[in-house]
């Protein structure tokens, strides 16, 4: 494989230098819902814009981590993530079973058309990926750096061959790795001369085996959560290297000094680590930027045009934020580019890391800084190993034309819906038990440009340099000529911001496997036939949430009010609809508020989301009134019904779909769709009317058995729920949530059409 050098690197990545003209510009995820690093402040700024990663957004946007309970969370386990089901094993190969995910936006610059028929005063990408590590896998050191964790590929079943290379676990626990069917492999990419680890009485021990009781641990010794959300707004911790600290154990020391365990974190220290001390791409263009020099007297990688100071946002590496595709190894799956240049594509789909191998520079005994080196020539040629770290092995993302939205305007498209992209979820499969659960992130980011240069065609030839008598082809805050004698007009330009990249990520979310038939079997549902115990199959699943925070459109702007997402849903009687949401119990939006209007207009106790799922009366979309059981149609037409419920690692003792498996399990099918109406509508608060216990008592969580009452504005019902995955039969239904329908203002409803036969090829949601 031929590797990419500097000089080629400049034309490969070009497009994406992105530049633009010099405001501030923003992108905001709604669905799932986007930080813009938020955590749970009670202001309507934002903490710490430089928490996890660099938005370039106001500070007012972005939506708290959803609460699991009444109350604001202390802890972890007292967060909600939001869980969705992964499509089948088999999807990519029959198109049977994807799991559908409506990813929603706004974006302020304007995007999409094309140069041909439909022109827009801008360029611009919209690239989404995401990040998923096994459960099982946690934020600890590596019991060895002698060897890692490798998953096998076809033709290379032992990994014990240079080609195809075996891909790169996140496994770091070695009898993990075999448990799982993976290859317990000669460390290559991340050896004991790249792995931070301190055998404290014996400095050539690269493994706990070799060393004994005085290997060193990081994070308790047990592990954190990885990745995770944090219980502050506080930045993680880096210390600069310096020239005579570079050896694996003083980076092992740097590194237990700088991660906290209430801190959140995204990508890892090492990977920052490795960025920071990997030199930048000295063929990219800069404009007129002076880039900074990192502490071991060298421009490096967290030194770029946007960010020529290096302000540090986490652990995220500059270099790869502003380029895409990145040129080095990047953590980021890609799952789509949304383009203006859908001639690009095929550059795009070659380039991404889900099928082409990255290379970068390894350390060796004899060079403890060479990872510095990011060609080969330089690598090799100062006693580095240059090393091809394996693609991600996905499918090359979907390349396609990015939906027109208008400039200067955090609103709907063309069309009047919300733009989105329907994201069909990934099945991680993990050898021996199929799959496991998965800790995730989103990421969406925005690059704009326009075309007062040719990104194509610039590079750092074209860099302002006096000496040379070269001038950028854009200055900052030039006066220009305009052909009036001895008068010039200032333009305000930052160069810095000229091909710009903007940014959103989700809170940590969990992919979850389809439940196997056995786990669910003794549910109770419709047909109770034994042919019937796989509930989810190759059927087609579609996530049914709930975007916004509390506060009308003044006060929550630039994010959003409720709404259901999508609020107009098109699917078969044979699909699956799971229906679930999360909300803060800290929205309060005060002060400060910035350029905006503090204040948490709504229903019920003052900083708190609540929602709930009930039918609007006589099916009518213009209803404001809910059916009671006596109108209801769509829970007497429920075919079939899983609760949502997936242990958490800390759930002790937790069963998957307790409420189904458990509870309902014996009941009459009248019965438990009469349970369901009601848990949707109290947010689980109550479990069913008038169950008994097996001792003949009134369940405690029933209306006849609990002993407090569910408030009429859902206070004490929790923030977060997650709810059920259903079979409907054929119908319309239109469906709101109580508290926050507000007739006089604002309202929030859906809509669902459940047809009998197959939709066709085309998934409808919302129009698209």
């Amino acid at each position: 494989m031929v590797a990419l050098t500097v000089k080629c690197v400049v034309v490969a990545t070009a497009v994406l230098l992105l530049i633009s003209d010099g405001v501030l510009g923003d992108v905001y995820m709604h669905n799932p819902r986007g930080s813009n690093n938020r955590l749970n402040e009670r202001s309507a700024n934002r903490n710490n814009g430089n928490r996890m990663f660099d938005s370039q957004n106001n500070n007012r946007g972005g939506y708290n981590k959803g609460d699991e309970g009444v109350n604001a969370f202390d802890d972890y386990n007292e967060q909600y993530d939001m869980a969705f089901f992964m499509s089948h094993p088999d999807h990519l190969e029959t198109g049977n079973g994807e799991s559908i995910l409506s990813v929603e936006w706004t974006n302020q610059h304007g995007c999409g058309g094309n140069d041909h028929n439909d022109p827009h005063k801008l360029n611009c990408n919209m690239v989404l990926q995401y990040m998923c590590v096994p459960e099982i896998v946690q934020e600890q050191t590596r019991g060895s750096c002698d060897l890692e964790c490798r998953i096998p590929v076809p033709g290379n079943e032992n990994c014990d061959k240079e080609t195809p290379p075996c891909g790169l676990s996140s496994i770091i626990d070695l009898d993990e790795c075999a448990e799982a069917g993976y290859v317990i492999a000669p460390a290559e990419l991340y050896d004991q001369f790249n792995c931070p680890h301190d055998c404290t009485s014996n400095s050539n021990a690269a493994s706990a085996v070799d060393c004994g009781p005085s290997w060193q641990t990081h994070a308790d010794g047990s592990g954190w959560l990885f990745p995770r959300d944090g219980l502050n707004t506080n930045r993680q911790e880096y210390t600069n290297p310096s020239s005579n600290g570079l050896s694996e154990q003083a980076r092992f020391n740097r590194k237990d000094g700088d991660v906290v365990r209430e801190r959140g974190l995204h990508e890892d220290w090492d990977y920052y680590d490795e960025c920071y001390r990997r030199e930048r791409n000295r063929g990219l263009f800069t404009a007129d930027q002076n880039l900074r020099s990192n502490s071991l007297g060298y421009s490096s990688a967290v030194f770029t045009r946007q960010n020529p100071n290096n302000n540090r946002r986490g652990y995220e590496c500059p270099e790869e934020r502003d380029h895409w595709p990145y040129w080095h190894p990047s953590p980021w799956v890609d799952i789509a580019v949304l383009t203006d240049r859908v001639d690009l594509c095929p550059f795009y789909q070659a380039e991404s890391q889900n099928v082409k191998g990255k290379h970068f520079c390894r350390n060796t005994r004899n060079c403890a800084n060479c990872i510095r080196f990011n060609n080969e020539e330089q690598c090799t040629g100062n006693g580095g190993n240059w090393v091809l770290h394996p693609p991600h092995y996905k499918p090359a993302p979907e390349c396609r034309q990015a939906e027109w939205t208008r400039v200067n305007h955090l609103g709907n498209g063309r069309n009047g819906q919300p733009v989105r992209y329907n994201w069909t979820l990934p099945f991680l499969s993990f050898p021996e038990d199929s799959s496991v659960n998965h800790r995730c992130v989103l990421r969406l980011r925005y690059n704009i440009s326009t075309d007062d240069y040719d990104a194509w065609r610039v590079n750092a030839s074209f860099n302002n340099n006096a000496g040379a008598g070269v001038v950028s082809p854009v200055r900052q805050n030039p006066n220009v000529d305009i052909g009036a004698k001895n008068t010039a007009l200032r333009l305000a330009i930052n160069t810095a911001q000229f091909g710009r990249t903007f940014q959103d990520r989700s809170h940590v979310f969990r992919l979850i496997p389809r439940s196997k038939a056995g786990t669910v079997a003794q549910r109770p549902r419709l047909n109770s036939n034994p042919n019937t115990a796989d509930f989810f199959g190759d059927r087609t699943l579609y996530n049914l949430n709930v975007r916004g925070k509390r506060g009308n459109i003044v006060q929550t702007f630039p994010s959003v009010e409720y709404d259901f997402v999508p609020n107009h849903l098109h699917m078969n009687k044979q699909d699956l609809i799971h229906i679930q949401w999360t909300g803060s119990n800290t929205h309060n939006n005060g002060n400060p508020a910035g350029d905006g209007q503090a204040g948490d207009a709504g229903e019920g106790r003052g900083g708190t989301d609540r929602h709930n799922f009930v039918e609007l009366r006589r099916r009518e979309f213009g209803e404001s009134y809910p059916a009671t059981w006596e109108e209801n149609t769509i829970f007497k037409n429920m075919v079939d019904a899983l609760d949502g419920y997936i242990p958490q690692p800390t759930d002790i003792g937790g069963v998957e779909h307790h409420t189904s498996v458990v509870s309902d399990r014996g009941r009459d099918w009248d019965e438990v769709r009469q349970s369901w109406a009601l848990r949707m509508a109290s947010v689980g608060f109550y479990r069913s009317f008038d169950y008994k216990t097996s001792g003949g008592d009134d369940d405690p969580n029933s209306i006849v058995g609990r002993e407090d009452e569910l408030n009429p504005l859902l206070d004490n019902a929790p923030a977060s729920y997650a709810g059920g995955v259903f079979r409907f039969a054929e119908g319309v239904y239109n469906y709101m949530c109580t508290r926050n329908h507000n007739f006089s203002n604002r309202d929030q409803k859906g809509h669902l059409i459940v047809e009998g036969d197959p939709v066709g090829d085309q998934i409808i949601i919302n129009g698209n």
